[in-house]
């Protein structure tokens, strides 16, 4: 996954102010920036609205782009600017702990074992199958969220983005030094939890995803009965994002770590009405003329 980096073209136009060059450089950076909106913030809802801010953000200060770097390190930076400060409506650090999450797995772990027929000891159907991925993209995504905002923006760009210690830091505003102990920080923490407490990575390790199902039914079930909105971080799998969830995570059963964990998860799908609400806001705001609407997708 990275940010994509706009032509040269597309920037000049934009930079000029060409309407479709505009619509082209949102096309190309939108990906990124959303997969990183979703990873930082934790569910597409509150992705989906940071990655329209970002991109109107990136539009309307194109003129501050002086060229001294990637379009797409400037970009990383005005993403990095908004989502270390942008409000959620997801628990995190310091709400979210890696031993509230072992417990709450040794909880689902026992709920489990109190059933007619425990999950883990028959095969699973295939709609089962798709329930434990989910699980396990909403747990490795606690996970995150049990880091601090900072050491999750390093650990992303490192491990999901790839950035080099030299641009991950020009994108932080940090030396490479302080990028690359933070980095380390976080590495040692997940993987150290994910090696005693995650079945994908670990053979001794007791849970399995599958073993969480009842639980979270169970849990999501009373929620919906009180009206509550469920606290379980279960991600919805959309359609175009099966297969890679399902290649990604049955590559790296026992195999893995923390890290291969987070790889695991999919290009994330932006809702496909993002770049027409950015349109719209850009015409109110008087970037765009009122017949801008047809602009190439």
């Amino acid at each position: 996954m990275k940010i994509a980096e706009p032509s040269p073209q597309h920037i000049a136009g934009a930079l000029r102010g060409e309407l479709i060059a505009i619509d082209g450089l949102i096309t190309s950076i939108q990906p990124g920036i959303y997969n990183l909106a979703v990873r930082m913030l934790g569910n597409r809802e509150d992705a989906a609205d940071a990655t329209q801010e970002i991109l109107l953000k990136v539009v309307t200060h194109l003129s501050s782009f002086r060229a001294e770097s990637a379009f797409s390190t400037w970009a990383f930076r005005v993403a990095k600017n908004h989502l270390l400060t942008a409000a959620t409506k997801s628990r995190e650090s310091p709400e979210v702990s890696l031993e509230g999450i072992a417990e709450g797995l040794a909880q689902g772990l026992a709920f489990n074992q109190q059933q007619l027929e425990p999950f883990g000891e028959r095969v699973l159907q295939p709609d089962e199958k798709l329930e434990a991925k989910q699980i396990a993209l909403g747990c490795t995504q606690k996970m995150l969220m049990s880091l601090d905002r900072d050491q999750r923006l390093s650990y992303l760009l490192d491990i999901v983005f790839g950035l080099s210690s030299e641009a991950a830091a020009s994108v932080l505003e940090i030396s490479p030094d302080a990028h690359r102990q933070r980095l380390s920080r976080s590495r040692a923490k997940l993987d150290r939890f994910t090696a005693q407490s995650c079945g994908l990575v670990s053979e001794t390790a007791a849970c399995r995803c599958e073993k969480q199902i009842p639980a979270i039914r169970h849990r999501n079930k009373m929620c919906t009965e009180k009206n509550l909105v469920p606290n379980e971080t279960v991600f919805v799998i959309h359609p175009v994002e099966r297969d890679e969830v399902q290649r990604n995570f049955d590559a790296i059963i026992r195999l893995g770590n923390a890290s291969e964990l987070i790889k695991a998860h999919p290009n994330y799908q932006a809702p496909d009405a993002m770049q027409q609400a950015i349109r719209s806001v850009l015409r109110i705001e008087g970037f765009l003329p009122s017949n801008a609407g047809g602009l190439a997708h």
